[in-house]
């Protein structure tokens, strides 16, 4: 491995298989009997012909080399995460975009990650500060989903919604329910659309909202406050890609 190559740690199962499934380099992989087993018929199914060193470890052995119990008996160490730049994005104009402003919990981003993957979203954008990255913990949170989804960053999310919508997008942000939102059933998406989704305490800044065309919400019957984050992204999301016909019946 060349020495100007930075690594990190990916872990689990399903994320090391999508690493290797992506366009990440995969140097070496640590993993007990049992996942070995388990990876090498993923390696036949998805026909990953990758070249990595394979060491055949402890459960004990992989503790000690991420300190977390949730390793699945597998770790990989691969080139470090790479961000998209967010123009390339912008300028393949896909149907859904998400845009993650304050989630600083690493497994709410994951799991926004893994829904905008699976609705079909074409990329998420999250800012370069006051947010969590793409770092291990995302990835497995994710189930490997960042793998497969075009990630950027932007210094400013207002502004990058500025250009969003230069370039014909709806911009609708998601809020707790309250007179001047719209259930998202009610909602009829047309053309591209930009989902903003906020952290759970603040909700989405004023400078961002003010970007919006329409606030959505989704109804809610029961006495706690609101959904999770990564629940109301996947609600959210499933229902625009349904909407815009992305989802197959």
């Amino acid at each position: 491995m060349p020495e100007f190559v930075r690594t990190e740690l990916i872990f689990g199962r399903r994320p090391v298989v999508e690493v290797l499934r992506g366009p990440r380099r995969v140097f070496q992989i640590f993993l007990t009997e049992p996942a070995k087993n388990f990876l090498q018929r993923e390696m036949r199914k998805y026909g990953i012909s990758k070249d990595f060193r394979l060491s055949v470890v402890s459960k004990q052995y992989l503790y000690n080399l991420i300190k977390r119990p949730d390793h699945q008996g597998i770790v990989a160490r691969a080139e470090e995460f790479e961000y998209t730049p967010l123009d390339i994005i912008i300028d393949r104009q896909p149907e859904i975009l998400v845009l993650a402003e304050g989630i600083t919990d690493p497994h709410n981003l994951g799991a926004i990650i893994r829904s905008a993957n699976l609705c079909g979203a074409g990329g998420v954008i999250i800012p370069t500060k006051n947010s969590a990255q793409i770092t291990p913990v995302v990835v497995h949170t994710s189930a490997g989903a960042t793998e497969h989804t075009p990630i950027a960053r932007a210094e400013s999310l207002a502004h990058t919604l500025g250009v969003l919508k230069d370039h014909g997008y709806t911009v609708i942000v998601a809020d707790k329910p309250s007179p001047n939102s719209v259930p998202i059933t009610k909602f009829e998406p047309a053309g591209k659309i930009a989902v903003v989704m906020g952290s759970e305490g603040e909700g989405v800044s004023g400078k961002v909202r003010r970007k919006g065309d329409v606030i959505v919400s989704i109804p809610q019957a029961g006495e706690i406050d609101s959904f999770n984050v990564s629940v109301a992204a996947g609600i959210i999301l499933f229902y625009i890609a349904h909407k815009l016909g992305i989802l197959s019946e």
